[in-house]
């Protein structure tokens, strides 16, 4: 078990990679070749388009399950049937309450959006009836934010989370349910409620908190105890931190070789899995390896590195992940309106670009000056919205 020093490190590598993970979605929402080519299909927007694709779809793609993994695992971490009630609790704090909330919040701004003809055609939808009906359908259906299904299915996971703990926690049923579903996957036997995939991404994750969490954690439990021997016991001294709380430097240097050689076993196979997955015709179960392959390598590679320490602006992953598309759409339609001039040009394409790249930042920039003025001036707000979360560890 992950002890003092090498559970906070746990929960700081988390929040990292929630953090990398939220910038990845920010990047599958910025494509904006469209919005700038005016049309045109010469070579550099040949070039701009398949930069744009690559980085959305080739990285971007792989946030949500990364975002399933860890979230499975931080469920399913020291679970017991005991703790259900409690975890349910919390969930419902945590993501039921902020996907509703955000849900209508996203209604009432494209009902009360569609009004105003000046930004119409930025939200892009005609007039919007205001009942309960349009409302239950934002809710229900996610209608006006499709960014939320990943919160819709997570929602359903944790609904049936006590039985994918039933299956894995026994070692030879959970790999037979994983075997099921990866064949599932393989020949399209496709549910909603939730997703096959999404279920399979889920339970791969509760089997390894289950039954491999010193696999996945015993680098934070050999930097947290320093191997060191105390006086000749077999009991080991707690790792000395620095200032920033951060115990890495004394990680052991074949620990660090054997994380590193675990992230490049990870990215030959993530190589490996992308080539089948691009290829014409390629089966699904490629995606779905690949969309797996990628969260778990950059896992083994933070294991193995001094990671800085987490900033709060990188502790907003909720409320990012619900305001960057508003952000992403009105600076990328409203720099494609201002350059209107240079469409289809070769400018226009580097213009392109840097926003593209530039967005993830922004949306950071925007989302963390909101949340910090609801953190001092409206603090309850900021709590439903963020799902209860904190900006200073």
């Amino acid at each position: 078990m992950v002890t003092g020093s090498g559970e906070r490190r746990f929960h700081d590598q988390i929040s990292w990679l929630m953090f990398l993970f939220s910038i990845f979605v920010i990047w599958v929402h910025s494509y904006n070749v469209d919005l700038f080519s005016g049309g045109a299909r010469d070579v550099i927007w040949s070039l701009a388009d398949r930069i744009e694709n690559f980085v959305s779809v080739g990285l971007g793609q792989i946030a949500v399950p990364g975002f399933f993994l860890l979230s499975s695992y931080l469920f399913f971490r020291n679970f017991s049937w005991e703790k259900l009630t409690g975890k349910w609790k919390s969930r419902v704090f945590s993501v039921l309450i902020p996907y509703v909330v955000w849900n209508i919040i996203y209604y009432l701004g494209y009902m009360a959006a569609s009004r105003f003809l000046a930004i119409r055609s930025v939200v892009g939808r005609d007039i919007i009836p205001f009942s309960v009906q349009e409302i239950w359908r934002a809710v229900s259906q996610y209608a006006y934010a499709p960014i939320f299904w990943y919160l819709y299915q997570l929602i359903f996971l944790i609904i049936v989370s006590p039985l994918i703990y039933a299956l894995v926690k026994n070692r030879v049923t959970g790999l037979f349910w994983i075997v099921g579903l990866v064949f599932a996957v393989h020949l399209h036997l496709d549910m909603r409620h939730p997703n096959t995939d999404a279920l399979l991404y889920y339970s791969v994750a509760a089997y390894f908190a289950v039954h491999r969490r010193g696999l996945v954690e015993r680098s934070m439990e050999e930097e947290a105890a320093g191997w060191k021997e105390d006086h000749g016991t077999k009991e080991k001294k707690a790792a000395p931190e620095d200032k920033d709380g951060n115990t890495a430097s004394v990680i052991p240097d074949y620990v660090r070789r054997r994380c590193f050689a675990e992230g490049l076993a990870g990215v030959v196979i993530s190589v490996f899995c992308y080539r089948r997955m691009m290829a014409p015709e390629a089966a699904v179960l490629w995606t779905c390896f690949y969309r797996m392959a990628v969260p778990m390598t950059c896992w083994a590679f933070a294991c193995g590195v001094r990671l800085p320490k987490i900033r709060p602006w990188m502790r907003q992953s909720m409320f990012l992940y619900a305001i960057h598309f508003i952000v992403v759409r009105f600076v990328n339609k409203g720099t494609a309106a201002v350059t209107r001039s240079l469409a289809g040009t070769t400018t226009a394409a580097g213009i392109s670009l840097v926003v593209y790249f530039l967005l993830p930042a922004i949306a950071v920039i925007v989302s963390y000056i909101l949340a910090k003025f609801l953190v001092r001036f409206l603090p309850g707000v900021w709590r439903v919205l963020s799902g209860g979360r904190k900006l200073e560890g």
